[in-house]
């Protein structure tokens, strides 16, 4: 199993854990500040009112913020629509938390070819390496623009992600120099693992680019439908 591999699992483990444990929680408590607030007279001291009102709207907040780290840890979007919407999703929230602009050009099957969807292995790949790649650009490049382009070319996956971020020194990775280390040699690993490839370039104050190819490998087919076409 790859570093990779592990790692997802361990997310999909970690999603469960708070899904099933602070989620219910989290909407006891909702639930007990709510009767308490139907149950205290218009009377009530102001302060205690106020105190509250603050509770909620922390537990909200709460609430908010453990929703989307569920969904960074397992995007329920990738898993039953595929790869485009949960793009779009997460171009959405990352411009909303980190105020960078962003460009994504998604462009996976020729024009006038039926859409479908990549094998699950590519699927997650890509996703977490755009992930790990935007969350570097904001944490590490100070980046004030991203652009993400994907598509499918003569049966390869073509994956450009690009930033006009501080950008920094290759040779430097996983030094712990301020610079985007393991997860980078992770995208690397995985990506060489399934027979692509890799490739990085930055220097300081040139901001940073990542290349990847993938062979285009589609979802199989639902068995019914092959033998519905059959029967046909």
């Amino acid at each position: 199993m790859t570093a990779f591999e592990i790692a997802d699992k361990e997310r999909r483990r970690l999603s469960g854990e708070l899904h099933d444990r602070v989620g219910p929680n989290l909407a006891a408590a909702g639930l007990n500040l709510h009767v308490i607030h139907e149950r205290l007279s218009p009377g009530a001291d102001p302060e205690l009112l106020q105190l509250l009102a603050e509770s909620q709207t922390l537990l909200n907040q709460a609430v908010a913020g453990i929703r989307e780290l569920l969904d960074e840890l397992r995007p329920a979007r990738l898993e039953y629509a595929g790869l485009e919407p949960a793009l779009a999703d997460f171009e959405h929230r990352y411009r909303r938390r980190t105020g960078i602009e962003t460009r994504f050009a998604i462009a996976l099957w020729p024009p006038g070819e039926t859409t479908g969807r990549l094998d699950s292995a590519s699927e997650v790949l890509l996703f977490r390496v755009i992930q790990e790649a935007l969350a570097n650009s904001a944490r590490h490049g100070k980046a004030r623009h991203v652009a993400v382009e994907l598509k499918c070319d003569r049966g390869n996956i073509e994956l450009r992600i690009r930033d006009d971020g501080v950008g920094f020194m290759p040779e430097r990775i996983a030094t712990g120099a301020n610079v985007p280390g393991l997860g980078l040699l992770e995208m690397r690993e995985r990506t060489e693992a399934v027979g692509g490839s890799f490739s990085l370039s930055s220097s300081p104050g040139n901001g940073t680019q990542i290349f990847i190819t993938l062979p285009c490998v589609r979802a199989a087919e639902p068995a019914n439908s092959s033998s519905q076409a059959s029967a046909a």
